[in-house]
């Protein structure tokens, strides 16, 4: 179970704070040798990005990733992070960007970021994405439970 927090206009820190005093939680933040944030005692994993205007934060009782990116298309990025069959897919910006915030969601839920290689990420091999779009963005939060 998650909870998808979207704010326009406010920091990660902000809205990370602010979701923190509604849990009210005050435990210390550590960071992984990755930079992934954790709580200290992991009562509650989150999980933050932000693009443009927006700035979403993912709460779970279990490791979790998200990403926010605004549509576009990126057909070099799409040459070096995208497998042939994902390439294949691909139509256009919104199809790009689709396969683009899952990549990141997966490897912001693993806790590594961009090391373990997006190329490695396979998003038609994994069905535990969930996609939101809001105006011109799209979003996806990656967990396992």
């Amino acid at each position: 179970m998650y909870k998808l927090y979207i704010e326009k206009n406010i920091s990660s820190e902000k809205l990370l704070k602010k979701v923190l005093d509604e849990y009210n939680i005050k435990d210390e933040i550590i960071y992984n040798e990755y930079g992934k944030p954790y709580l200290k005692n992991n009562e509650v994993y989150f999980n933050i990005s932000h693009s443009g205007i927006y700035t979403v934060l993912v709460t779970s009782s279990s490791e979790v990733g998200v990403d926010i990116e605004k549509i576009a298309m990126h057909e070099k990025v799409m040459a070096k992070v995208c497998t042939d069959e994902e390439k294949k897919l691909i139509k256009n910006a919104e199809d790009f960007t689709k396969i683009w915030v899952k990549k990141e969601s997966y490897v912001k839920f693993l806790g590594i970021g961009l090391s373990y290689g997006l190329k490695n990420v396979d998003t038609l091999k994994n069905n535990n994405f969930i996609i939101k779009k809001i105006d011109d963005y799209y979003i996806s939060i990656y967990m396992e439970d």
